[in-house]
């Protein structure tokens, strides 16, 4: 277990990152934390032996070191493009109680820097896991037509996450949601941090989006 000396706690208060771009730390309860991995467990397992099952996309010449799981459309490399099925089986649907997690927190992310824009019609969402000390390098999420904020859950371990060169420290139960000036700005993730979780050996991504135009 970790120990965090209540003396050396430094207050997180929401805050804009860059025009566009709003964190909220500690969105979500330890509880709403636990319900939502075991949820992302649930989907990995009835589409695991399927074409549509969380896998390592192969990408250029390479392997990414993440695992992604693809909900409402199919994230493929190779060239990159999104898709309904793969083979014939159709990709897992959006859950749902995704959106009324993108209305509250988009609500609440207005309050912050109303630039994030208006609330994304989720229409696709990726859970990627990220094994210890991996993260994923800076890339502009473009394969969406729609220009409507991303809103991104962070679960398990802490990481660095990277926007248009700035840094904000994630930590289990984060938030953070990018649209407007924002929505095709650089971002990525640095190694998730071994030993900063109790819920997740690994750090657990949940992004969702508007794949058409709003």
């Amino acid at each position: 277990m970790r120990y965090i000396n209540p003396v050396l706690v430094i207050p997180r208060p929401p805050a804009r990152i860059i025009p566009g771009a709003v964190h909220l730390p500690a969105f979500f309860t330890p509880t709403e934390q636990e319900e939502l991995v075991n949820q992302a467990r649930e989907l990995a397992r009835k589409a695991a032996g399927t074409p549509v099952a969380m896998r390592r996309p192969k990408v250029g010449h390479g392997q990414m070191d993440a695992w992604l799981l693809s909900l409402g459309w199919f994230w493929a490399t190779n060239p990159y493009r999104m898709v309904r099925e793969v083979d014939g089986h159709p990709v897992p649907p959006i859950p749902e109680n995704f959106q009324a997690i993108a209305d509250n927190v988009m609500a609440t992310a207005r309050e912050i820097d109303p630039l994030v824009g208006p609330t994304p019609k989720i229409e696709t969402a990726l859970v990627n896991f990220y094994p210890p000390g991996k993260g994923m390098g800076q890339h502009v999420d473009a394969e969406e037509k729609s220009d409507n904020a991303v809103v991104s859950l962070s679960f398990g371990q802490d990481t660095i996450f990277r926007i248009a060169g700035r840094d904000t420290l994630l930590l289990s139960g984060d938030v953070v949601v990018f649209g407007g000036p924002a929505r095709r700005a650089k971002h990525g993730v640095l190694g998730a941090r071994k030993g900063t979780s109790d819920l997740l050996d690994g750090r657990l991504n949940i992004t969702m989006r508007q794949m058409e135009g709003s």
